[in-house]
């Protein structure tokens, strides 16, 4: 974060080796993966066939419901103490200011947590519980969550699910820069084989192989999760299968 002004810096980004460096934000966006799904497609709570999750997945709603209400009223706390400061420009309007950015911090934090836990478990709990009972969770890579997918599942005889969880509908796929410099979007084939490079860089070389074999012989799925929204009661979830056999870039 930026000491003087509180901000914090931007993402840099460039669309080759040789471009200039541009804001992340600013780049065109990378095209859109393709799907096998026409549209989403969506599952309501009570297909839910098991209290005990059930009641987990209500809990990460809950706790989702709440920490995003609790951000919503830090957010409009820090933007009035920023339009007071503004006006007044007292010692004690700037440390009210500066208060209410450290709140802030932390309770976007929190909210970012408790949605993106709220995905998980929406994908855990739900998805692969009621569609894929006797599949085992793989271990992933670094605790910070880069270059990796969200989820990965594998049955004994060699089939394997591959999710990305969405803390809610309408929740943008992520994007990642290529070593050309070139982006593609998460659920592309592009994005696909470069998370499988990092794995290998890594080391998770048996990871990598269950997932090339998988994708050979077409055992592979791969899949955007999203929870549904909710007032702190779990509704369910929806969810689009990727199609990685086709290429999005030239």
């Amino acid at each position: 974060m930026s000491t003087w002004s509180g901000l914090t810096p931007p993402q840099l980004t460039r669309l080759s080796e040789n471009a200039p460096w541009i804001r992340a934000k600013d780049a065109p966006a990378p095209p859109s993966p393709h799907y096998l799904d026409a549209a989403y497609v969506r599952v309501s709570a009570d297909t839910v066939t098991s209290a005990p999750r059930l009641q987990t997945l209500d809990e990460a709603a809950q706790r989702r419901h709440f920490a995003v209400r609790g951000d919503n009223l830090v957010t409009d706390w820090k933007a009035e103490a920023g339009r007071t400061h503004a006006t007044q420009g007292t010692l004690e309007s700037a440390g009210l200011w500066g208060e209410a950015k450290g709140v802030y911090k932390e309770s976007h934090t929190d909210m970012s947590k408790a949605a993106e836990d709220f995905g998980e478990k929406a994908a855990e709990h739900h998805y692969v519980a009621e569609r894929y009972p006797d599949f085992d969770r793989q271990p992933l890579g670094p605790k910070n969550g880069n270059d990796q997918f969200d989820q990965v599942w594998k049955h004994d005889d060699g089939r394997v699910v591959v999710i990305e969880a969405k803390s809610s509908p309408g929740t943008e796929l992520g994007r990642r820069t290529l070593p050309g410099g070139k982006q593609v979007s998460q659920g592309s084939r592009e994005y696909f084989l470069d998370i499988m490079k990092a794995m290998s860089k890594r080391g998770e070389f048996e990871a990598v192989q269950s997932l090339k074999d998988a994708l050979r012989d077409g055992k592979l799925e791969y899949v955007v999760v999203e929870g549904e929204k909710n007032a702190g009661t779990y509704t369910g979830y929806q969810y689009r299968r990727f199609d990685i056999t086709r290429r999005t870039l030239p």
